[in-house]
C-alpha cells in the first residue's frame, strides 16, 4: 500500500486477544501500515453500504419498463457491449431520460 506522507498519531484500544494476534502475524514495524491498509478497505465497505442504503428504493419499474426483467437487463448489457458506447449514451428518447 502506498503511504501517505501526511500522518496523524492516534491512540485506539482494541481487545486484548486481537492485540496478540496481530503480534503473532504482523511483522514488527508493519503494524501502523497493516491498520492503514485495514481501515482503509473498511471505510470503503462502510461508505458502499451507505451508499446502497441511500439509494435503496430509488429505482422504479414503471420508469423503465424496458428493462423490467432480468432479460431485459442482460440484453441492455450486451447492446452496451457490442456497441462499445458509454451507458449514459443510450438515451430512452420516449420519456427523455438516460437508461441505466
Amino acid at each position: 500500500m502506498k503511504r501517505n506522507t501526511n500522518t496523524a498519531k492516534i491512540s485506539v484500544t482494541i481487545p486484548n486477544d486481537l492485540a496478540i494476534e496481530i503480534k503473532e502475524i504482523i511483522p514488527q514495524g508493519e503494524v501502523s501500515s497493516f491498520f492503514t491498509e485495514a481501515l482503509g478497505y473498511y471505510l470503503t465497505y462502510v461508505r458502499q453500504k451507505k451508499a446502497l442504503t441511500k439509494g435503496a428504493g430509488i429505482w422504479k419499474d414503471e420508469n423503465y419498463p424496458e428493462l423490467k426483467t432480468t432479460r431485459d437487463t442482460v440484453d441492455y448489457i450486451n447492446l452496451i457491449r457490442k456497441t462499445d458506447r458509454a451507458p449514459a449514451l443510450h438515451i430512452n428518447e420516449k420519456k427523455g431520460h438516460y437508461a441505466p
